[in-house]
Order: C-alpha cells, then structure tokens, then sequence
C-alpha cells in the first residue's frame, strides 16, 4: 500500500484525475484497491482465465475492465498476467494443448508422445484450436477452483466494537 502512495495510485490522488473522470466514482471502490477476501476471490475468478489465454495481446487491460465489472481486486488482476509470460510457456503452452487434445477426444498416450516428439507443432495452425479450448478449459476450472480456496481459507479478522472514552461512557 505504501508503494501504492508513493506512485500516486491512491484514492485521494485518483479523484479528479483523467482516470477517473473516464470511469467515474466505480474506480475509487474500496474492493478494487484493498484486499479483502471477496474482491481478491473475484479477481482471480475472472483474472485466471485471462491470464491462462496464449497470445493474448494486452492482458492487463482485459483483465482491468473484468475486474471493474464484478468489483475485484485491480492490483492481484495485473499480478496474475505476470504468470503468463515466455518463462512459463515451455509449461503453459503444452498443458494447454494436451488438455484441449484430451476434451478433443485423444488418446493421453499419444498426445503426450506429441508433444515430447515434436513440440514445435504446438504453434501451427492446426493445433491452435486445441490450444485455445485447453487454455479455456483450464482458465474456467482454475478460476473456480481459485475462487472457492480463496473464499474458504481467508478468514476475516473480527474486530471487537470500539468503546468510547471511559469519560464519554453513560452508565
């Protein structure tokens, strides 16, 4: 939070500011900016499945106005695309083929002996419709899978109630 103030992206700043005046009062909701258990279970249900997409050109910003929309946290949105970058393609891009060759009707054996053989056939055009509908596949079940551990493990911290002064107490 406090790299959050020092680049100028808190709330106070944002009031008045273009952004704001584009998207209105909705960006200086309290879910989009802290972390509480609902707005970062709603960010990951709709920020996974974005960030799962290969090729996916500008998936930051897609994953900002998904959020907007269901009121997620913005900051775990952006994060998430982080996961989705050329480091994590050797393992993203071939899990997404083999389960979209899987929901296809394939054989497991022979669509992981293809893709060991020959991996440089994952980005032809035939396999791109494999890839596509693993990658929606796995972005739905690990959207809500996410979703549902983020909502059964947060717990929130109950605050006891405030008590006025002890001179402001009516007995």
């Amino acid at each position: 939070m406090r790299w959050m103030h020092r680049s100028r992206l808190s709330r106070s700043r944002l009031r008045g500011s273009f952004i704001h005046t584009w998207l209105g009062d909705r960006i200086l909701e309290k879910p989009l900016w802290k972390p509480t258990r609902e707005s970062l279970a709603r960010a990951w249900l709709v920020g996974f499945p974005i960030t799962v997409m290969p090729f996916l050109p500008a998936q930051s910003l897609f994953a900002c106005i998904a959020a907007l929309f269901v009121r997620g946290n913005l900051l775990l949105c952006i994060a998430l695309q982080f996961l989705s970058s050329p480091l994590t393609a050797p393992v993203h891009l071939p899990a997404c083929y083999f389960v979209g060759e899987l929901v296809r009707g394939k054989n497991p054996a022979m669509v992981w002996r293809h893709i060991r053989s020959t991996p440089k056939d994952l980005l032809t055009r035939d396999s791109v419709g494999s890839l596509y509908l693993g990658a929606f596949v796995i972005g739905i079940i690990g959207g809500a899978v996410g979703y549902a551990v983020i909502r059964g493990t947060w717990r929130e911290r109950i605050r006891p109630p405030r008590l006025g002064k002890p001179d402001d107490r009516q007995d």
